[in-house]
């Protein structure tokens, strides 16, 4: 007989991924710009040594609080920031205890409570994509977390600081989970508001803006006393030598990163601003990623799309019309553009840009 999993998990959803990178230009994973490739390759080569050994996380912590300007002791280095996520909600909730999430954000916030058999208390954005203040603060006291994420995922849209600071004191001390994986492409930075308010814990990832999804390399931060109920659920060596050290080193030096995410935010105005002018409505987006309302023909477009081998989000399920597109480099957007205005404005099946697309992919 197989062996079957708890009744509690056998119906539980999982976070579906497409393989197939060499073939498409992948604009649905909001991957963000690489690092030159002879940087990272120089950096490796210093970390040949780290896959030897069992990996030790002072210098990581060291270059990850010098970085963000907080104490070595309040970060706690996590495999992507997914498992801090799962760390988090293991750590303060469990079955019956609600979860309060502003919806539609990313999926893996639900998936993971449900894993805890918690209950998520679902809050609509407002019809703007942001925060309903009033509404998040009416379904505080039936949870016993507050989760959000800036810029959101799928939205783009930035919380702001005043925002942050008003739930923080309506949480009344229950713990307000703040990912800031898109932070930094918009210059946001909550870290020094730790100091003030013990609940509130950061999520932090290298996946994005430092364009090394692959390292699974994340941090949590929050408070000394928060860190520290923390490491018994850390496994001992939870991030692979080869992270640890290589993500010290781009931690500490990075000199293109700047540069790298403010051309990223560039090209997607470019392309944001270019479908606007077509009459395509987009939402505002604080990220180098975006919504675009397709209406009915958003699903038609996404298979066009797939067929000129570009992925983007179809996120009519959920936001009806909606598609969320990514954008890392310029090079992107024009080819989306090119494969994406002759089908949307005349209908035609057959667009010029398939030689460019495969000379694309090759670094997509």
């Amino acid at each position: 007989m197989v062996p079957k999993i708890l009744p509690t998990l056998r119906d539980l959803k999982t976070y579906a991924v497409q393989e197939g990178r060499g073939a498409f230009l992948r604009m649905d994973f909001n991957e963000g710009p690489p690092p030159e490739l002879d940087v990272l390759a120089r950096a490796l080569e210093l970390c040949a040594f780290s896959a030897t050994v069992y990996p030790e996380y002072g210098p990581l912590k060291r270059a990850a609080a010098q970085a963000w300007g907080v104490e070595p002791a309040m970060l706690m280095p996590v495999n992507g920031a997914d498992e801090g996520i799962a760390m988090v909600l293991r750590a303060f909730t469990g079955p019956g205890d609600a979860v309060v999430l502003p919806v539609p954000t990313f999926p893996m916030y639900r998936i993971y409570a449900e894993q805890c058999g918690s209950p998520v208390i679902s809050v609509p954005l407002a019809p703007d994509f942001d925060l309903d203040m009033e509404a998040i603060r009416r379904a505080l006291p039936g949870g016993v977390m507050l989760s959000l994420t800036s810029p959101n995922n799928p939205t783009g849209r930035a919380i702001s600081e005043a925002q942050l600071l008003n739930l923080l004191m309506s949480a009344e001390g229950k713990p307000v989970l703040m990912d800031e994986t898109y932070g930094p492409f918009c210059g946001q930075d909550f870290a020094p508001l730790l100091a003030r308010y013990p609940n509130l814990i950061l999520l932090r990832t290298l996946s994005k803006s430092y364009g090394l999804p692959g390292l699974r390399c994340g941090f949590i931060l929050a408070s000394l006393e928060v860190i520290r109920q923390l490491e018994v659920l850390r496994a001992p060596f939870n991030v692979n030598g080869i992270a640890a050290s290589l993500g010290a080193q781009m931690l500490s030096s990075d000199p293109g990163l700047r540069a790298r995410l403010r051309k990223a935010v560039e090209a997607r105005k470019y392309l944001q601003e270019a479908l606007e002018r077509t009459g395509i409505p987009t939402v505002p987006s604080d990220a180098h990623f975006f919504l675009a309302n397709l209406g009915s023909r958003a699903t038609e477009a996404v298979e066009r799309l797939r067929e000129r081998r570009i992925l983007v989000k179809n996120l009519s399920a959920t936001i009806p019309g909606m598609v969320r597109i990514s954008v890392a480099v310029e090079h992107e957007a024009t080819a989306f553009l090119e494969a994406f205005l002759p089908w949307w404005e005349t209908g035609d099946s057959k667009s010029p840009c398939l030689a460019l697309l495969a000379k694309d992919n090759a670094v997509a």
